[in-house]
């Protein structure tokens, strides 16, 4: 049982989600519909990255700090695609109106992908979503970043079992759509 001891932390298979910036989020327990679209399988580690490091401010009657601002906070995210299509990778290269499919000119079944991905970043929705994430227990959570943008150096590579995998990472940016707090994303999990 994973909430038994020594099992006291929960981990799991981690989806991930993309959808247009924009799209409704759905609930934690619920599949995502409308224009949500699974990226694939992953693969290794995925992370979530708190960025912004205070600034200590000092006067002259303290030896020590007296006060700390973070003038600049950032939220990034890494994950390994492992289910490589056509469909997945233009997607993380902001491009999926290029896919071009089997024509008289390219031949029959089948699709090409130009790998030119231009001067324009495209905005997303994206989840982080396991069905045991919760650390309450064996119940399902998610991170839900309403607007990131994808902003990988995309690197394909095989590995010995002849998978093709691709590492992705982006930045979350502020929606102002949400509130306050949330306007980086936030994390929910079901407790019972």
């Amino acid at each position: 049982m994973a909430a038994t001891t020594p099992f006291s932390q929960l981990t799991g298979v981690v989806q991930v989600f993309i959808a247009p910036y924009g799209e409704s989020i759905p609930d934690v327990d619920t599949t995502p519909a409308g224009n949500w679209y699974e990226l694939g399988s992953t693969d290794g580690e995925q992370s979530v990255k708190f960025g912004g490091k205070p600034v200590w401010f000092r006067d002259n009657d303290h030896q020590g700090p007296v006060v700390g601002i973070r003038p600049e906070e950032d939220v990034s995210f890494k994950f390994r695609i492992v289910d490589l299509t056509l469909e997945n990778w233009a997607r993380v290269v902001s491009n999926v109106s290029k896919i071009v499919t089997g024509t008289t000119t390219l031949g029959a079944n089948t699709k090409k992908l130009p790998v030119k991905r231009g001067s324009v970043l495209v905005e997303y929705a994206l989840i982080f979503r396991g069905s045991a994430i919760s650390p309450y227990g064996a119940y399902p959570g998610q991170f839900v970043f309403p607007r990131i943008m994808l902003g990988s150096e995309p690197e394909i590579k095989a590995a010995k079992n002849a998978r093709w995998y691709l590492d992705v990472d982006g930045m979350v940016l502020e929606d102002d759509n949400q509130s306050e707090d949330d306007r980086m994303g936030w994390l929910i999990v079901k407790t019972s």
